[in-house]
């Protein structure tokens, strides 16, 4: 061999070891790293599929970042939802009409269990998540339902429900308190000497309006007696004519309507009696000008009950209406006044009333649709709810009507009313020929979202798992293969530092 030979030999050697040092170092870069390369092009043939998987795993962490984020509201909205429906049953329980007990504050031991309730579920209804008000759709910045407070007692700027209900039953109820229907003073006829021949009064309402009782019918079973109208007018009345005297045991009935929309009937029936013991029945007396003058005041008193009690509750069951029913930019309705007492219209009274609930008011046919989370490449998903939907503004309306109502005289004109009020507010909670509460149904919505958004979170997790699978396949490396392709490495490498420090240790006088 000829030196130039051998000095060949030292650089292909040299050569050698420096590619399975450079190899060595990569493989156990592989081995560290548990991937074959740092770039796609290390891939091969399978990079695209690799790109397009790495992609599809990438918009599954958004949509999972997402559904995190809808979970908490869902979960959120469904515990609240829940505690709400609870709050309706109990509330039930708290406007029991046959409870009627005075404390020293001057409010029913109902009322205070109400105002507890009532402030439970303003404060459900702020439930706030990282900034977002879960019953405010999505506009709401800060508590979409205004304190228990301020929603009954207002303040300087704005009226709070305790006033709207005030103004409605003065207007209702009218200056003399008789539901705005007044009934005449006896009109009588004598013969030529004191015996009467005739005596009529007259029952009329007080103008063209719906507030107060609307005279609906009278229906008289009376001898001698001869009634003239209603005649369906507006405003409308009746005249009584006595002629005569009745028959003990005859009936005469009166029909009135209640506002709003006077689809309500309030009747009541009078009986010609010896006494006037029983409840109804006017006395008969000596003539017919003293029958018809019992029977007048009889008319009178009875009218002035029901304006009290029944006329009343209707009155502050129509003024928490207006108050509340603010859905979908609704403006509430105040009494054109002062005077409340004879006024004949309503007015938008949105400047003047407290705006109880200030979350997303928008026109919409639905409010789901307020909140929305994108959570696969073609599924969205609504949840909005508002504190002023229907089935939760009745709830609150109906536990505000009913602890700023004041039962405090403690007569038993107070207890009646009280419990005409405390049953009509019950309607609200309950309505008559409905199977479950609107609370529920909206819970329902909420749930079928909430399971929905699971179940492609489930799918979600499955798919993710199969194309990072697929991926690692791609991309990974055999770690056992590879340890032992590097121990064969690092051993090749020793027997090659031998051999070339053998041939680079050798001279000319070795090699002759």
């Amino acid at each position: 061999m000829t030196i130039s030979s051998i000095t060949t030999s030292r650089a292909y050697l040299t050569r050698q070891l420096g590619e399975m040092n450079d190899m060595l170092a990569e493989k156990t870069t592989q081995l560290a790293r548990g991937k074959v390369g740092t770039t796609y092009g290390d891939i091969g043939d399978r990079r695209l599929l690799d790109i397009q998987l790495t992609q599809k795993v990438s918009m599954i962490e958004t949509f999972e970042q997402t559904i995190t984020v809808s979970n908490l509201h869902l979960e959120t909205m469904t515990l609240a939802l829940e505690r709400l429906e609870d709050i309706r049953q109990d509330s039930k329980a708290a406007l029991d009409s046959n409870d009627f007990v005075l404390r020293d504050s001057g409010k029913t031991q109902t009322q205070a269990r109400a105002e507890l309730l009532l402030n439970e579920a303003v404060n459900l209804l702020n439930t706030e998540v990282a900034g977002f008000y879960v019953f405010g759709g999505t506009d709401a910045v800060s508590d979409p339902v205004a304190t228990m407070d301020l929603i009954l007692n207002g303040n300087d700027s704005v009226d709070g429900l305790r006033t709207v209900m005030s103004e409605y039953q003065q207007a209702n109820l009218g200056a003399s308190g008789t539901g705005r229907v007044d009934t005449s003073a006896l009109t009588t006829n004598y013969a030529p000497g004191p015996i009467p021949t005739d005596s009529t009064f007259t029952i009329a309402e007080d103008g063209a309006h719906d507030f107060g009782f609307d005279i609906s019918a009278v229906t008289s079973g009376l001898s001698n007696v001869t009634v003239t109208g209603p005649a369906a007018a507006d405003p409308d009345s009746v005249d009584i004519q006595f002629t005569g005297q009745p028959a003990l045991g005859e009936k005469i009935t009166i029909e009135l309507t209640l506002p709003p929309d006077h689809s309500e009937t309030v009747t009541m029936q009078f009986t010609a009696a010896t006494s006037s013991e029983q409840d109804g029945d006017f006395v008969v007396g000596n003539d017919l000008e003293e029958t018809a003058q019992n029977l007048r005041d009889t008319i009178a008193a009875e009218i002035e009950k029901h304006a009290q009690t029944t006329l009343k509750a209707a009155s502050d069951s129509w003024a928490s209406e207006e108050f509340f029913s603010t859905f979908a930019g609704e403006e509430p309705q105040r009494v054109d006044g002062p005077p409340f007492d004879t006024a004949t219209a309503l007015l938008g009274g949105g400047a003047t009333t407290v705006a109880w609930y200030t979350g997303r008011n928008t026109a919409t046919d639905d409010p789901r649709t307020d909140k929305n989370a994108v959570i696969d490449s073609n599924l969205t998903v609504n949840y909005g709810v508002r504190a002023n939907e229907k089935p939760v503004q009745e709830l609150v309306q109906a536990l505000a009507a009913f602890v700023a109502a004041d039962f405090s005289g403690g007569t038993q004109i107070d207890e009646e009313y009280y419990n005409t009020l405390s049953a009509d507010l019950r309607g609200y909670l309950h309505p008559e020929g409905v199977d479950q509460s609107g609370i529920i149904d909206i819970a329902t919505d909420i749930a079928i979202t909430h399971r929905t958004v699971n179940l492609t979170e489930d799918r979600h997790v499955q798919m993710k798992s199969s194309y990072v699978g697929t991926i690692s396949d791609i991309e990974g490396v055999d770690k056992e293969l590879l340890a032992a392709e590097i121990l064969q490495l690092q051993n090749n490498i020793e027997v090659s530092y031998r051999a070339t420090s053998i041939i680079f240790n050798l001279n000319l006088s070795d090699y002759l």
